[in-house]
């Protein structure tokens, strides 16, 4: 997409520890594929970034949740697998 660059530059810039990408057009232009959200999400990628690289998590994107509140247990699960990726920091 035209806005990857800036995209990317961005995340260059915050070098955060970690990204949660919310959705499934997100993720498929983040890990550059063709799979569906609900096989990319619960899954740590590496993703490079620069020089380096990010690990990322995919997880159903909030609009999908409020028209399917039984998912709200996948997104609960990944939201699990972050604060352990959060905990590993200290």
């Amino acid at each position: 997409i035209t806005c990857r660059p800036f995209l990317e530059r961005q995340m260059e810039l915050v070098a955060p520890d970690f990204i949660a990408v919310l959705g499934g057009a997100a993720a498929k232009e983040i890990f550059a594929t063709t799979d569906g959200i609900m096989r990319l999400r619960g899954k740590w990628r590496q993703i490079k970034v620069g020089e380096r690289y990010i690990p990322a998590l995919a997880t159903l994107h909030p609009a999908y949740l409020l028209r399917t509140p039984a998912a709200k247990q996948l997104v609960w699960a990944d939201l699990l697998s972050i604060k352990t990726k959060l905990s590993e920091r200290s």
